[in-house]
């Protein structure tokens, strides 16, 4: 045979050992690294999932603790927006908080008196199916003018607004106050008031809603804010604005600063959650005074119905397999 072919066989040979050569060592290696573990658990004795098991963690012993759920803007999207408040209505029912806020924005608006009685009756005959107290924020299309701030004030009450609820403070101020007052920004008594809410109370969160985001603004309302900002001192506040139909939120001096979106408002865009563009409802989580939130989009969640319904399926299906036995 030629040189050429016993050096092609020396190549191969030399090379076959080197690579099992180091499969050799990655075996040891491995091997090393096993013992070791063991060793490491045998030193330390069985595990203890003590820290994670129910007999082990306490249960929340606080009364503070309570949920409540936000509802968006609806405006802007013709008839279907309706089947998108309602599935939301429907499952903030399955869920059952404590009560529920509607950021503004209720009805269209319209310049004829009589359509926007028609307008608020629509808006009822579907909001009537909460379970739960309804608190309404006014939006720039519940008033816009002094005659649906009339009207506001006849069928639904007060403007602004507050109550406390578990050590919570809860205060919705009207950013169209000037269509019914005469005066620009939140007029001089809701900023009194407003003043007094932030200062005069105690409280271990103070939640403040509002329609359009005012500390966004240029105006004389956005003025206001800064002025009133700075009254809360160190105090737990959070603020919920919607008008603008995205989710969007940022953190000022630690306090969350909400935009929220609608359900089942126009939107500039088709869905696009990464960007806040999609319709959804807030659950809100309320413990000693902190606050969490969680943006649920309508059509998620299941109920009991769907177990029902797929458990008779597997039965179902058991006994066409079973021969009907």
């Amino acid at each position: 045979m030629s040189s050429f072919y016993y050096f092609y066989m020396f190549f191969l040979t030399d090379f076959s050992f080197i690579i099992t050569l180091k499969m050799m060592r990655t075996i040891t290696q491995n091997i090393k690294c096993l013992l070791f573990i063991c060793l490491t658990f045998y030193l330390a004795g069985p595990l203890s999932y003590a820290g994670i098991l129910n007999d082990s963690r306490q249960l929340p012993a606080s009364d503070h603790k309570f949920n409540f759920a936000i509802i968006g803007d609806r405006t802007g999207a013709g008839p279907d927006s309706w089947k998108i408040l309602d599935r939301a209505i429907a499952e903030v029912n399955r869920l059952k908080p404590d009560f529920a806020i509607m950021i503004g924005d209720a009805i269209e608006g319209s310049p004829k008196p009589g359509q926007i009685h028609f307008q608020w009756n629509e808006v009822f005959s579907h909001l009537d199916s909460l379970k739960i107290p309804l608190f309404l924020v006014p939006g720039n299309h519940d008033i816009y003018n002094r005659a649906s701030y009339e009207t506001w004030k006849k069928i639904i009450g007060d403007t602004y607004y507050s109550f406390s609820y578990h050590g919570c403070r809860f205060v919705i101020i009207n950013t169209e106050e000037a269509h019914g007052i005469g005066e620009t920004g939140l007029g001089t008594q809701q900023y009194n008031f407003l003043k007094n809410e932030i200062q005069n109370h105690t409280y271990d969160h103070l939640f403040l809603f509002m329609h359009q985001p005012i500390w966004m603004m240029k105006s004389k309302l956005g003025r206001q804010w800064n002025e009133l900002e700075k009254l809360f001192g160190k105090r737990q506040y959070t603020v919920i604005a919607g008008h603008l139909h995205v989710l969007a939120s940022k953190r000022e001096k630690g306090a969350l600063m909400l935009i929220h979106g609608p359900t089942g408002g126009k939107m500039r865009m088709q869905r696009n959650p990464a960007l806040g563009f999609f319709h959804h409802f807030t659950w809100v989580t309320v413990n000693e005074g902190n606050a969490s939130v969680a943006f649920i989009e309508p059509g998620r969640i299941y109920g009991e119905a769907t177990a029902l319904q797929a458990y008779q399926r597997y039965v179902q299906s058991l006994m066409l397999m079973n021969g009907g036995q």
